[in-house]
C-alpha cells in the first residue's frame, strides 16, 4: 500500500519544538523514522528522550505521541509474509512469494513496510477474497451474510412503506424497543493499582425523531454522567480505580425505542434547496482532511451531475455510483488514515464509514448539506458497529441515507432504493457528527479520533488503546 495513504507524520501531533539545534536534529530524526516505518529506532529515541538534556517537554510529548501511533500501526499490521501465506493456504488458496507480489502490485493485498520488513493488514487475506475477481467468485465469503441481511431488510422495508402510506411519508413508523447490555473490560494491570480509569461509553441520543424512550436500567459503577444531547457524541461517563491483578469492568444496561422512516422521492424530486436554514450551513463546507473538495472529488462529482438536477437526484446519482463502484472491505483504524475518501477512490473499496465520508464529500461539494450519523446496527444476528449519514433536502429537512446498505435486490424501485431516503428501525444512534469534543472532555488523544462506537478510556498516564480492553454488546428485542 502506498505510504501517502496513511498518517506517518501526524500534523495534530506536531507540537512546538525547542529552537536548540540538537533538539531540532533529534526531532527531525524522529519524524524521518516515523515517515519511513523505522519504528524500532523511533521507540529507542522516545525511550531515551528523558536523558537528553536538550529535549524539552513539548518535544518529549511529540516523541511519545509518534511512538504511540507507531505502536498502533504495528497492531493493525501484525502479519509477516510467512503468516499471510499460512493464512491463505489455510483457506485453500494457493499462495507463495510470487503471488503475494502480484496481489500487492495490483493493490489487492494491503501492507506496509515496518523496520525493513513487509507487514500485512490483520484482515488483508479476507479483504483479498472480496477484491480479487477470481477469489471473490470462488470464496463468496459475504454471500450468506449479505443474503440473510437482504431478506431481513426487505421484509422491514415493505412494512415501513406500508405504514408510511397510512401515517404519512416522513413520519416515524414501525417502532422497535431494544434493551442493551454493554460491557467494557480493561485488562488487568494496564494501569498501576489505585489509579483512576476514566471511561466514556456510547449512549442513546434523544434528539432524533427516530429514537426515543431512553431509560438507564443499571450501571457499574453506580455514579455516572450522561453527556448533553446537544453534543455530537452521546456518552455515559464513569470512573473506577484499578485493582492489582484484576480487570476493571464498566457496564451499562439501558432501553430505547427506534423508529423507521421513509421519505417519498417524488415529494423531494421537484424542489431545490433554497434559502437553507442557518443551522445546516456548517454541513456544507469542507472539513479537511476527511471531507475535502480535492480534484478527484470535484471531477467525480461533476461527472455525475447534469444541468437541471435537483438535490435529491444528485444524492441518488452519488449513491448509485458508490453502489456500483466501491467494494465493502474491512478497514484499517480510521485514526491511521490521512484522507479516507482519497483512499476509497484510489482503491475502490472501504467499509461503511469510509464510503459515508466519500458520500458526504460529494454531497457537500454539490451544495447539499450532509452530516455523519453513526452508532450500531441492531439487525438480528448482525449486531455491529455502523456508520451512515443524513442529507438536508427541502421540504423534508434531514433525510437518512445509508450508502453502504446498498441497493436492495428487488424489482420494486422503492424497495431497491429505500436506503437513499429511508432508514429501518434497527439502529442505535450515538453520533450526529464525527471527531468532536467529549462531555466531559478527554485529556489524551482518542483511540478512535473520528467515530465513537466502542468507547474511550484513559488514566492520568495516558490513553488506553483498543488492544488493552475488550467490549461486549448484548441486545434483547421487545
Amino acid at each position: 500500500m502506498k505510504p501517502f495513504m496513511y498518517i506517518f507524520v501526524l500534523a495534530v501531533l506536531m507540537l512546538s519544538c525547542s529552537e536548540h539545534d540538537k533538539s531540532s536534529n533529534l526531532m527531525n530524526d524522529a519524524r524521518k523514522y516515523m515517515d519511513t516505518g523505522q519504528f524500532s529506532r523511533l521507540f529507542e529515541l522516545a525511550a531515551s528522550a528523558g536523558s537528553h538534556r536538550f529535549t524539552d517537554a513539548a518535544s518529549r510529548r511529540e516523541l511519545d505521541s509518534m511512538a504511540d501511533y507507531a505502536r498502533r500501526f504495528m497492531i493493525d499490521f501484525p502479519h509477516s509474509q510467512a503468516d499471510i501465506i499460512e493464512l491463505l493456504r489455510a483457506d485453500n488458496v494457493e499462495a507463495d512469494e510470487r503471488s503475494l507480489r502480484e496481489w500487492e502490485e495490483r493493490g489487492e493485498l494491503e501492507y506496509m513496510d515496518i523496520d525493513l520488513e513487509r507487514r500485512y493488514f490483520r484482515w488483508a487475506h479476507r479483504n483479498l477474497y472480496r477484491i480479487n475477481d477470481s477469489l471473490r467468485a470462488i470464496k463468496q465469503i459475504d454471500k450468506q451474510r449479505d443474503e440473510s441481511l437482504f431478506r431481513f431488510c426487505i421484509s422491514e422495508i415493505k412494512s415501513i412503506l406500508q405504514a408510511s402510506a397510512v401515517h404519512g411519508y416522513g413520519n416515524p413508523v414501525n417502532p422497535r424497543t431494544f434493551r442493551i447490555s454493554y460491557t467494557i473490560t480493561v485488562n488487568a494491570d494496564v494501569v498501576p493499582p489505585g489509579e483512576i480509569i476514566r471511561c466514556w461509553m456510547p449512549f442513546s441520543r434523544e434528539d432524533s425523531p427516530r429514537q426515543d424512550m431512553v431509560r438507564v436500567i443499571s450501571t457499574d459503577p453506580c455514579e455516572h454522567v450522561v453527556s448533553s444531547d446537544t453534543g455530537s457524541h452521546r456518552s455515559i461517563f464513569f470512573e473506577k480505580p484499578a485493582v492489582s491483578g484484576k480487570p476493571t469492568v464498566f457496564s451499562i444496561g439501558f432501553e430505547f425505542r427506534s423508529w423507521g422512516q421513509y421519505f417519498e422521492p417524488s415529494a423531494l424530486a421537484a424542489t431545490g434547496n433554497n434559502d437553507l436554514p442557518h443551522h445546516v450551513s456548517e454541513f456544507l463546507g469542507e472539513r479537511v482532511p476527511h471531507i475535502s473538495f480535492s480534484d478527484d472529488i470535484r471531477e467525480l462529482t461533476e461527472s455525475l451531475v447534469t444541468p437541471g438536477m435537483v438535490p435529491y437526484e444528485k444524492v441518488r446519482a452519488f449513491y448509485r455510483w458508490i453502489n456500483d463502484n466501491i467494494i465493502w472491505t474491512s478497514a484499517v483504524e480510521y485514526g491511521l488514515m490521512a484522507d479516507i475518501p482519497a483512499y476509497v477512490l484510489k482503491n475502490g473499496r472501504g467499509d461503511c464509514g469510509m464510503q459515508t465520508l466519500l458520500f458526504l464529500s460529494m454531497c457537500r461539494y454539490a451544495g447539499i448539506p450532509a452530516r455523519w450519523e453513526s452508532g450500531w446496527m441492531l439487525h438480528r444476528d448482525r449486531v455491529n458497529l455502523h456508520d451512515w449519514s443524513e442529507v438536508y433536502l427541502e421540504p423534508a429537512g434531514w433525510v437518512p441515507v445509508d450508502v453502504s446498505f446498498r441497493l436492495q435486490p428487488s424489482d420494486d424501485r422503492r424497495v431497491s432504493e429505500f436506503y437513499i431516503t429511508g432508514m429501518d428501525s434497527y439502529r442505535l444512534i450515538v453520533n450526529n457528527d464525527y471527531g468532536r469534543r467529549f462531555d466531559p472532555p478527554k485529556k489524551y488523544p482518542r483511540s478512535e479520533p473520528l467515530d465513537f462506537q466502542r468507547g474511550e478510556l484513559e488514566w492520568d498516564g495516558g490513553n488506553i488503546y483498543f488492544d488493552q480492553w475488550t467490549y461486549r454488546m448484548q441486545v434483547e428485542y421487545y
